[in-house]
């Protein structure tokens, strides 16, 4: 790949030889392979070059699960021995394959050929990126398709200078512990990570750096999976990659003039299934001097944390062989791990994937579909939906390629999204916005398919034709036309299509009447595409499409409607009560069959007005103009059955032959069947409730059930006009609520529309209120879905779906909207992470600065208030970095630290330096200001029951455990105090430990003792509150005074300075002392501050003064420059009257 920053993993080296290769070390453990017992895993090694399949991880407890390969390659995890001679492989253990005749893979001196190192720097494209420190961490790296490994996909990790690649819980959660376990991973750690090569390593004095590049590629053949290829047998395509080069990394303590340091290596990659580690060393590059380490730990290999693991082999050999893993496996220097451990599926990869592939979303112009208010379209057909919920879809995409999908709740929209095709659109939406659960790549989905409101909405407009054909037009006219033979119905056309609809009629029975019994349609824009419906015998009908049968079966519901459809480019035939056609989503035009008789209904969007004739009318807005003829005029809406009747016949088609019955045809109108039986056209009027349309059928084919289904039409079609037209009330208000913690948001959301209200909601939390005001008081984080309703006049209701977003950080000010979590695909969704300050951390920066989470030198204790202990005898450091002294004599003076610091010397300069408790800030401890959460104190009782002078359970307090007694009396009257001790090793906050935590216990503990007698539920005090506590939490902190004690959130107590709450006024320094804080009051303009406080301001003299002698300065100045000007003005008045 031209210009990459990784060109190729072939090395000069390994493109040399031509003796097979493997990577074992791609680690090399002797542990047969799944499903593969020793013995086997050693059959078939007799031949001079031989290959044997190992685990490439194995679990700290049972191996890693098989996966599936490819047939013929090798399973995931297994990994490649090549050597020569006879290989006799070893039985459970973690020692390596054994070979005899030959020089192992894992041996020093090694022939086999070394490893290059990837380019890296400048020259490869990298960002370099150091800190001189001791210790420090790189940036989070967040991989959109996610970082399988083991049975997580992770969403970020970092590199330290310490050679790991760390996979934090929550980004801010991220430590760097320079000392490696010297027993290596469990796979129950803590963090998961990739250890390169884990050791305490130095920066700080100028000597090495570190580079690193991420590569994010879609189907790009990259070095890495070039490498993965050869190596382990598998096909692999990376697409997404990390690089990281540690250059020149010296051990601690380092030196200015350090020379013996290590170059490695880590490239971290994925394809969004599985994810692969390779470790490179650079030959010769790996130096450090293991003779002066303090502690030789040094870790390679991975822990998932959740029980996957591999330790690599060196980790057990001597520092000589484990320091130099630049000499070591087949090909020299490399190690590659497999680090996922179970199949997934990756539902961000399947997003991501689909997002790459589409267009950018049609914009406006009015050929983008709108959703109605009520999910009413004929131009849609409904998926699978239940009782609440209807999904409408557009039949076909619109001349622009558009459709819309609109989902309903109880005929309301809830929500609608622009489509670009039928087949995928679900699927995506389903991958992006459910499965993830991540709102970011909804909204990713949301550019591709921009949400589509009722904004815009024009129905479509329907006209129809039903019974002994009663004909309404485009513009609602409705009146009767009895003509046999064929005609034109409707002609429509704009600049890009055209459409003709045509109807064939025949006489009705015996009567002076007719029906319609066909119908055609010819649709023209880029294709023609023809659809006719026949009535058959049975009251069916049949369908050509393109003058070709389409056979379905008649659906009695939506159930089976994608059963019943059939789709060609251009036009989508639906077959439910009725067979409609839809002609590019635009125009559609339904038919259906009652007692011998056809019906039609059309609907044509809002670009075909003015360009329509035919019996439907010219389609204006305006019934006036509806009856006209070919030749341009028009004859009166009001005029007579028999006029209306000439002017139909000039829309036939006249393809009857010559002397055909049909041209000789006259319809009985309704005046002459009125006149010949006055009383029946009374009784059919009364029958039919005075509609014209049915007493005409009723009385032309003397059948009062088929004039009835005629008003039935008539009545369905007025009704479904009515409903097109008829919108339900507009919302307005931002539907995104944020909240942080449990405090009380309050919303005012206004309706438009006649009659508009909104409907009331009561729970807990959430009210909402008829004239639309919302009021939320969270109480957790239990999921809800709420959509905001408002139903108007019409009794038409409009959504508006609710997202609420709560923030549980500990702070307001930490909270991080942009990055959320939806719950359980509800309406409620929390924040992902905080951004915490000043050393907190946590998912919800709830845990205060913590001196232990950096890890302490093997062998030191951790105190949680004062951190690392003293480093062990013979070594000299601060707990957590501990090296042999160089110092000789050199020793902390006495007392140099105060208030319980431990004090240390520099392992270079030999200089005291201090590890204050967090409450100092100075460099010998003595100076306070910083926040602590103080420890209980013992003695005292809380809660005693109601009525008793002692307490029923009494709690007494020490800092490390709660003893609870429980006063019992057994059934011969002798009354015994049972008392427990329960320890608190809670992370959370005392009074969740005590009214949370702790009955629990208690009601564990006394129920296990009782055996095979039934558990009984125990009484407890009331719950403990905040005020109770008080009492018990005392701010003296090495006799220093003036601390304050707040409860914090769920933090807890904390002891803050009164110097962080603007204790010193006017400018004023603070100090906290023993005796209290002390201010120094610094002068500032002409002013003095003095007092405790620095609260009192005085004018100072000498400022006074200089103030007054610069104004008489100033004013003398003036003075002198208005008398020469005077003067000046005087002389040049005499030269002029001179």
């Amino acid at each position: 790949m031209s210009g990459s920053p990784l060109p190729s993993l072939h090395s000069p080296a390994e493109e040399a030889t031509t003796a097979p290769l493997s990577l074992l070390g791609v680690g090399a453990t002797g542990v047969a392979a799944a499903g593969q017992t020793p013995t086997e895993s050693a059959a078939g090694t007799t031949s001079p070059t031989s290959i044997g399949y190992h685990d490439m991880g194995q679990a700290a407890s049972t191996s890693p699960p098989a996966f599936q390969t490819p047939p013929g390659a090798p399973a995931w995890k297994e990994k490649t021995a090549i050597s020569t001679g006879s290989t006799t492989a070893t039985t459970a253990g973690n020692t390596m394959a054994s070979t005899t005749g030959s020089t192992t893979a894992t041996t020093a001196g090694n022939t086999m050929p070394a490893t290059s190192l990837y380019p890296f720097g400048m020259e490869g494209g990298d960002q370099e990126y150091v800190q001189r420190m001791v210790d420090f961490n790189s940036p989070l790296f967040k991989p959109e398709i996610g970082f399988p490994f083991g049975k997580s996909l992770q969403d970020a990790l970092y590199f330290t200078d310490n050679g790991q690649i760390i996979f934090p819980p929550t980004d801010n959660h991220v430590p760097s512990n320079p000392n490696p376990p010297p027993k290596g991973f469990t796979g129950q750690e803590s963090l998961p990570m990739v250890a390169a090569f884990w050791d305490d390593a130095d920066f700080s004095k100028g000597v090495g750096t570190t580079w690193y590049q991420v590569r994010s590629t879609r189907g790009v053949l990259l070095g890495e999976s070039t490498k993965i290829e050869k190596y382990l047998k598998i096909p692999y395509v990376a697409k997404w990659t990390l690089k990281v080069t540690w250059e020149k990394a010296p051990a601690y303590p380092s030196q200015r003039d350090d020379t013996q340091t290590s170059t490695y290596q880590a490239v971290l990659t994925t394809d969004g299934n599985c994810s692969f580690a390779l470790l490179l060393y650079q030959d010769g590059g790996m130096r450090w001097d293991y003779t002066r380490l303090a502690a030789a730990n040094v870790l390679i290999g991975f822990s998932s944390g959740d029980g996957y693991a591999q330790n690599n082999e060196l980790t057990q050999k001597p520092p000589a062989v484990k320091y130099r893993p630049d000499q070591h496996s087949n090909v020299r220097g490399l190690w590659i791990y497999r680090l996922d451990s179970r199949s997934r599926v990756n539902y961000r990869l399947w997003c991501l994937a689909w997002l790459d592939t589409e267009p950018a979303p049609l914009q406006g112009g009015g050929m983008v579909p709108s959703c109605s208010g009520g999910g009413r379209d004929p131009p849609t057909i409904s998926g699978p939906a239940d009782t609440s919920m209807r999904m409408l879809r557009s039949a076909s995409p619109s001349p622009a390629g558009a459709g819309v999908r609109c989902l309903y709740q109880g005929g309301s929209l809830l929500e609608g999204w622009q489509e670009r095709t039928w087949n995928r659109e679900l699927e995506a939406f389903d991958w992006c916005c459910r499965r993830v659960g991540k709102p970011l790549f909804c909204a990713k989905f949301a550019e591709k398919r921009p949400r589509v409101g009722c904004e815009g909405y024009v129905p479509p407009t329907p006209a129809g034709a039903f019974g002994d054909p009663h004909l309404t037009t485009l513009d609602g006219l409705t009146y009767t036309f009895n003509g046999l033979g064929d005609f034109v119905l409707l002609l429509a056309s704009d600049a890009q299509t055209s459409f003709i609809l045509h109807g064939r009629t025949a006489q009705t029975g015996m009567a002076q009447a007719t029906n319609f019994v066909a119908f055609a349609a010819q649709y023209i824009s880029n294709t023609t595409t023809t659809v006719e419906w026949t009535l058959g015998s049975q009251d069916d009908i049949q369908v050509l499409l393109n003058n070709k049968t389409i056979q379905f079966s008649y659906s009695q519901g939506e159930q089976d409607l994608l059963l019943n459809a059939k789709c060609i480019p251009g036009v989508l035939l639906v077959n439910t009560s009725s067979v409609t056609a839809v002609f590019d989503g635009t125009i559609s035009v339904s038919v259906s069959a009652t007692s011998g008789i056809l019906s039609v209904v059309c609907s044509l969007p809002n670009w075909y007005c003015n360009s329509t004739r035919g019996l439907l009318g010219v389609w204006d807005h305006d019934p006036a103009d509806d009856f006209q003829m070919p030749n341009g005029t028009s004859i009166p809406v009001n005029s007579s059955e028999e006029e209306i009747y000439s002017y139909g016949m000039t829309c036939n088609l006249f393809t009857q032959p010559l002397g055909s019955p049909a041209l000789n045809f006259t319809p009985f109108f309704l005046s002459r069947l009125r006149q010949e039986n006055e009383s029946l056209y009374e009784l059919a009027a009364l029958q039919c409730h005075g509609s014209k349309e049915c007493i005409y059928d009723s009385l032309s084919t003397g059948n009062l059930a088929l004039g009835l289904a005629t008003q039935s039409l008539a009545a369905d079609f007025q009704q479904r006009k009515t409903a097109l037209n008829a919108f339900p009330p507009v919302i307005t208000g931002d539907a995104s609520i944020t909240a942080f913690r449990t405090e009380k948001v309050r919303r005012q959301y206004h309706a438009l529309g006649a009659g508009a209200r909104f409907i009331p909601h009561l729970s807990p939390e959430l009210n909402i209120s008829e004239n639309g005001t919302l009021i939320w008081e969270p109480r957790g984080a239990a999921p809800f879905t709420i959509n905001l309703e408002a139903v108007g006049s019409n009794n038409i209701s409009a959504l508006l779906q609710l997202r609420f977003t709560l923030c549980r950080c500990s702070r307001s000010q930490d909270c991080d909207y942009s990055n959320t979590v939806i719950l359980r695909e509800s309406s409620l969704q929390v924040l992902a992470a905080c951004r915490c300050e000043s050393g907190y951390s946590g998912a919800f920066c709830q845990d205060p600065p913590d001196p232990c989470s950096q890890g302490c030198f093997p062998g030191v204790g951790c105190d949680p208030f004062s951190g690392c202990g003293p480093c062990p005898a013979g070594l000299t450091g601060d707990g957590e970095h501990c090296c042999g002294s160089a110092c000789g004599y050199h020793s902390c003076p006495e007392g140099y630290c105060s208030n319980g610091g431990h004090c240390h010397l520099h392992p270079i300069t030999c200089a005291p330096t201090c590890t204050c408790p967090p409450a100092f800030t100075d460099q010998h401890c003595l100076v306070a200001g910083g926040d602590f959460q103080p420890l209980p104190t013992s003695g005292g009782y809380l809660c005693p029951a109601e009525g008793e002078t002692q307490p029923h359970s009494p709690w007494s307090w020490d800092a490390r455990a709660t003893t609870v007694a429980f006063p019992q009396t057994d059934s011969d009257g002798f009354t015994f105090v049972v008392v427990s001790e329960f320890a608190y090793e809670s992370r959370g906050t005392i009074i969740r430990f005590l009214n949370e935590e702790l009955p629990t216990a208690i009601t564990n503990a006394f129920n296990a003792r009782r055996g095979r007698r039934a558990a009984e539920p125990m009484c407890f005090p009331f719950p403990v509150t905040v005020d109770e506590l008080r009492d018990y939490f005392r701010c003296t902190l090495y006799g220093y005074k003036g601390y304050r004690l707040h409860y914090v959130g769920i933090i807890g107590f904390v002891c803050i300075s009164p110097c962080k709450m603007g204790y010193c006024q006017h400018g004023g320094q603070c100090q906290h002392l023993p005796e209290g804080p002390m201010c120094s009051c610094l002068p500032f303009s002409i002013y003095s501050p003095a007092g405790l406080q620095c609260q009192w301001l005085a004018i100072s003299l000498a400022a006074f003064l200089g103030i007054l002698l610069g104004a008489l300065a100033l004013l003398c100045l003036l003075f002198a420059t208005a008398c020469l000007a005077l003067h000046l003005c005087r002389q040049h008045r005499r030269r002029h009257q001179g």
